[in-house]
């Protein structure tokens, strides 16, 4: 099988690991890393064997690439995506898609217009325990969902210098829910609020009421611990995922067993019981699945998992908040 030239324009903290990750994929030739900081993008060219530009255009020129992922500020994703674009290359694009839904627009109708893949990085889809649970819900394992929590806190990250906690943080779990539950909310409600930094929000609650379930979601960059988790509470069942360890442990209830028949009260809290059930589930770095992802999509000529549509409503939700 042919492979595919890629390269990286934007060598920050996720720009290197998906030079890192992109080196270890054997469908793969990467080509290039692109930044502007000379120093940082040649220590990372070296370590990894492959060019390095100081000028993403001159490479799109000088190079033949068929893929790229960009993680540059939010703030130049519409110009460099539109830019490599142009030059008939498929891009993975950092979350989120844009700035705001006018610049997300013209970077979904550019790549249409194009013919070529757009994918935006919601890396969080592509956790193990979030495809384990989107299969236990799609199973009805849970029953019906009636909610789910989202807590996503931890400290300041150095590196985000152009988003509040919604944007950095909270649309990845808008996301996560509209992908669990498979539809958009019809009703989205939300509270933030300045506490550590003057110039942007640092924490923020919000509740996405969907058709029949709700969301609700707890970020901020307050809170001196990192915690990423998820409870699903469903008719059948109740599941808590952590995202960090990519584990799910689901308890189920006697309640709804068909040889539980109850007459009273105290039959019932003598036969009522909760089984603890670990799930089982092939762990796995959540960015080498989101690259492979893409380049599939590629060499297969399909949609990606998280494409512009998905991610513009994903921003839509989060700039309501």
């Amino acid at each position: 099988m042919p492979k595919l030239n890629v390269a990286v324009i934007g060598i920050g903290n996720m720009g290197q690991h998906h030079a890192r990750v992109y080196s270890e994929l054997p469908q793969v030739n990467l080509v290039a890393v692109c930044d502007i900081n000379k120093n940082e993008g040649e220590k990372l060219a070296k370590k990894h064997n492959c060019l390095f530009y100081d000028d993403y255009k001159k490479m799109l020129t000088e190079q033949k690439i068929d893929a790229v992922s960009i993680a540059v500020p939010i703030s130049l994703h519409r110009r460099v995506a539109c830019d490599v674009l142009d030059r008939g290359v498929n891009i993975l694009l950092e979350k989120p898609i844009a700035a705001n839904l006018i610049e997300a627009k013209d970077i979904i109708n550019k790549a249409k217009g194009r013919n070529l893949k757009l994918m935006i990085g919601h890396i969080e889809r592509f956790n193990p325990a979030i495809q384990r649970m989107k299969e236990l819900i799609v199973d009805n394992r849970l029953g019906n969902i009636i909610s789910v929590n989202i807590k996503r806190v931890g400290g300041l990250p150095p590196q985000i210098k152009d988003a509040n906690v919604v944007i950095d943080l909270a649309i990845h779990d808008i996301d996560i829910s509209n992908y669990l539950f498979g539809e958009y909310p019809k009703e989205v409600y939300g509270f933030k609020s300045k506490n550590l930094i003057n110039d942007r929000e640092d924490n923020a609650v919000i509740l996405l009421k969907y058709s029949e379930a709700s969301s609700f979601i707890e970020v901020n960059w307050v809170t001196p611990v990192k915690i990423r988790t998820m409870d699903v509470t469903g008719t059948k069942a109740f599941a808590r995922l952590d995202y960090i360890n990519q584990t799910i442990t689901l308890y189920e209830s006697s309640y709804f067993k068909k040889d539980n028949q109850y007459t009273n009260f105290n039959e019932f809290i003598s036969k009522f019981s909760t089984d603890e059930i670990k799930i089982g589930i092939n762990k796995k770095e959540p960015l080498r699945c989101e690259l492979e992802d893409f380049i599939d999509a590629i060499f297969n000529n399909r949609k990606p998992l998280v494409t512009g549509e998905e991610a513009y409503r994903a921003l839509e939700i989060a700039l309501k908040i």
